[in-house]
């Protein structure tokens, strides 16, 4: 009788270079059950690699682009909504006055006065919006306040500076020379005219703001770039201004009453000129709203497109990956069962 001898290591090297291949197939199997794409993309793709890397990047730069247009949009709905309360609040200058023209008691003029710096004072406070810390009126000095916190009282002493000139230079003061103290009852319709005239040629407003008359342009698709913000520096929110300075520093009881019927004048005027101003920028930045939309529905499309073609290139069978996880789980529990009873062998039993 022949007797055949069987090297109880060879066996457990074999099954422990299966369990190898196995655990680094496992490893494999588990993260492609799981992500629904290729373990190594490059090692299964080869060459086509650089094609899933192109798709990966396109997909990134839309995705980009759509949370940029987010933000600006976020930007473009807070300054819509201030324009708004700015355009209401010119109206309402317009109103009061509108209301009190012809009237010539105090009451009512001291009332429309007072209305006026109100509003000029409400101004001051929405001009200083901001977005995540951006002052949204400042156009691309986003970090620097639209207005300083002094404005209404240095726009105010400003114009009452250049009045007192003018009522001096004009013979307007209490002795009627022009070195006397100014007095803004003696003035006329006619002077009322001159002045407003004067004060608005020669009103600077963007020295008084510190907003960029260059308003932040934003990239909203992969062709579009298109300009998502608004300067303080337009001349509707100069009417604003100008229309509530006259109003309130202008609007004096014992003033002529055709003097004070050119103030109301002035003031429903500019501030008619201030709500349509407001408006027509309210009307520009809605437009470009309306292609943002239009232009994250584009890029929507797009995107899926793309992550598609992407996904068809790497994607791989979760069914079929989970199967032979099992499988090989098995197989791998299997070899463990098989090396442990090969290690409890011995001679011993057998004497």
């Amino acid at each position: 009788m022949k007797t055949s001898t069987i090297s109880s290591l060879s066996i457990t090297n074999a099954i422990q270079l299966v369990a190898t291949t196995a655990q680094k197939e496992i490893v494999k199997l588990q993260n492609e059950s799981v992500t629904g794409t290729y373990y190594d993309i490059g090692l299964q793709l080869g060459a086509k690699t650089s094609q899933s890397l192109n798709f990966s990047r396109e997909s990134e730069r839309l995705q980009a682009i759509t949370k940029s247009n987010a933000l600006a949009e976020q930007r473009m709905d807070t300054t819509q909504l201030t324009m708004k309360n700015m355009a209401a609040s010119a109206q309402s200058v317009l109103n009061t006055f509108t209301g009190v023209t012809g009237a010539s008691d105090g009451t009512s003029t001291a009332v429309a006065a007072d209305k006026a710096l109100a509003e000029l004072e409400n101004f001051a406070g929405m001009a200083v919006t901001s977005v995540n810390g951006e002052y949204i009126f400042s156009g691309i000095n986003t970090d620097a306040p639209t207005l300083q916190s002094t404005f209404v009282s240095d726009v105010t002493t400003d114009f009452q500076t250049k009045l007192n000139t003018f009522l001096q230079a004009n013979g307007l003061t209490d002795d009627g020379t022009t070195t006397g103290v100014p007095d803004i009852t003696k003035m006329t319709g006619a002077d009322v005219d001159d002045f407003v005239a004067s004060y608005k040629a020669g009103f600077n407003w963007s020295s008084w703001t510190d907003a960029s008359s260059t308003v932040m342009s934003s990239r909203i698709s992969t062709t579009e770039t298109v300009k998502t913000s608004t300067s303080l520096n337009g001349d509707g929110f100069q009417d604003l201004v100008i229309s509530t300075l006259i109003g309130s520093q202008l609007a004096k009881e014992g003033l002529q009453t055709d003097a004070l019927a050119r103030v109301k004048f002035h003031v429903v005027e500019t501030a008619g000129a201030a709500v349509s101003g407001i408006n027509a920028e309210r009307s520009q930045l809605g437009l470009v709203q309306a292609r943002v939309e239009t232009a994250n529905e584009t890029l929507s499309a797009q995107k899926t497109i793309i992550d598609t073609q992407y996904k068809n290139l790497v994607s791989v069978d979760q069914y079929e990956a989970k199967t032979r996880l099992a499988t090989l789980m098995t197989q791998l529990e299997t070899s463990y069962t098989i090396t442990a009873k090969i290690q409890q062998l011995s001679l011993v039993n057998f004497l």
